[in-house]
């Protein structure tokens, strides 16, 4: 327990994040549903740390990635001298190092890079509340944060020493500095909006490759927004800076060697996805290969593809308990995809803009990851990057759904109130 003072200290702070913000302070309800998400993050964290053999009573409790990137990263933080980076070598290797960086300054405990994870967690509640009020979806704030930190394949991975839930905030980051630079062209966003980007990239080599497009979409819908055009600020010069920033990119990340043409995406990960697929003995593989030979492949099998990572296992493919249960997370995937477009397709003006520039990124996202994934357990993994988004986008009308069928958990208090009268009155 005294190693772990670190981790004890950061735990405080992390309960103290949501405070600091006064957004999120104003409204008690969403304190506490943060709060209440930390703490069955902290559960999971904490029963991992502390009681032995705690992966053989709960399947998902032992990752052996995060083990592996803590077991890396404490071994770098004893070294007499940090060994030097270059970076973009190696996604795992890049968070290892970090890991190393962070363990030297502080403690190498279990339980601190347990609560690092937590504190990226944390960080991305705080920005998915500012995206709900740049969204005016202040009354569905609270069911949001619900949806988005009570999934419970979610809650174990972000509790771990792993990269997603970093891949998540710097995410989030990124959607969220793009939203305010269409609102207000300003350097200083745009900056906070490549930094997103680049800490994004710099964890894994797909999100690398990704973040370039990502990057140039984002300058491309912020710049060229219709707030942007009705300012003072001369729309030639907008048109210049936007220009000469997505060359900038496509400069920078050729010399970097990422650039790559979506034909050479589809190929590389059609050839990885193969490779995957070769180790039979894995149970959950999926049974889809991408046709890279022709168009009329990719049409044709692109979808299947898709469709597997999004929403496998399917009810035939289920064999034990752990497949029941991400069947039931790829339909609560589905259901607050559905509700996502049918939001979409009723939001109007600015709101329905904004709706596609998030549906469009989060769907990007996850067609990089359906190329590299080859089975439904690691697809679980990958979802979590984009899952606050899907959440986003899906939860309020999920939530309006559930209150026309008069769930009282998510009944309000002005309904509950006139019910009341009516029954005083019957009475």
């Amino acid at each position: 327990m005294m190693q772990d003072w670190a981790g004890w200290l950061l735990m405080l702070f992390n309960f103290s994040i949501v405070l600091m913000f006064k957004r999120v302070r104003s409204d008690t309800k969403v304190i506490y549903a943060i709060w209440f998400c930390m703490v069955l993050h902290h559960v999971v964290a904490y029963y991992h740390v502390y009681i032995p053999d705690a992966s053989k009573l709960f399947y998902y409790l032992y990752i052996p990635d995060a083990a592996s990137f803590h077991g890396d990263g404490a071994y770098l933080a004893a070294l007499p001298e940090p060994k030097r980076l270059s970076v973009f070598t190696n996604g795992a290797i890049n968070f290892t190092h970090s890991l190393g960086f962070v363990y030297r300054a502080f403690s190498s405990s279990f339980l601190f890079g347990k609560e690092l994870s937590v504190s990226a967690f944390t960080l991305s509640c705080v920005v998915l509340v500012k995206l709900v009020d740049h969204l005016d979806l202040r009354r569905f704030c609270v069911g949001i944060i619900l949806i988005f930190g009570l999934m419970p394949s979610a809650i174990v991975f972000r509790s771990a020493t792993l990269r997603e839930p970093w891949q998540a905030l710097f995410f989030l980051l990124f959607v969220y500095w793009a939203i305010r630079l269409r609102k207000r062209t300003s350097m200083l966003i745009l900056l906070f909006m490549l930094m997103s980007a680049f800490c994004m990239a710099y964890l894994h080599h797909g999100l690398a490759r990704y973040a370039i497009y990502l990057i140039v979409f984002g300058i491309y819908w912020g710049i060229f927004s219709r707030q942007v055009r009705n300012r003072f600020t001369p729309l030639i010069i907008n048109l210049l800076l936007a220009g000469l920033l997505i060359a900038c990119v496509i400069i920078s990340s050729q010399k970097m060697g990422l650039l790559m043409s979506p034909g050479e995406g589809l190929e590389k990960g059609a050839d990885m996805r193969q490779t995957l697929l070769k180790y039979k003995e894995v149970r959950t593989n999926f049974s889809f290969i991408l046709d890279t030979s022709s168009v009329f492949g990719i049409v044709t099998t692109f979808p299947m593809v898709f469709a597997e990572y999004m929403f496998a296992p399917f009810p035939w493919q289920v064999e034990c308990s752990k497949d029941i249960y991400a069947m039931l997370e790829s339909i609560l995937r589905f259901v607050l995809s559905f509700f996502a477009l049918f939001s979409w397709r009723r939001s109007s003006s600015e709101a329905r803009s904004c709706c596609r520039f998030l549906f469009i990124v989060v769907l990007g996202m996850e067609f990089m990851w359906a190329l590299g994934t080859a089975n439904w357990g690691t697809a679980v993994r990958h979802h979590v990057p984009g899952y606050s988004i899907v959440a986003l986008l899906g939860a309020p009308g999920l939530i309006q759904f559930i209150r026309k069928l008069d769930f009282k958990m998510f009944g309000r208090g002005k309904v509950s109130g006139e019910f009341n009268e009516q029954v005083r009155h019957m009475s």
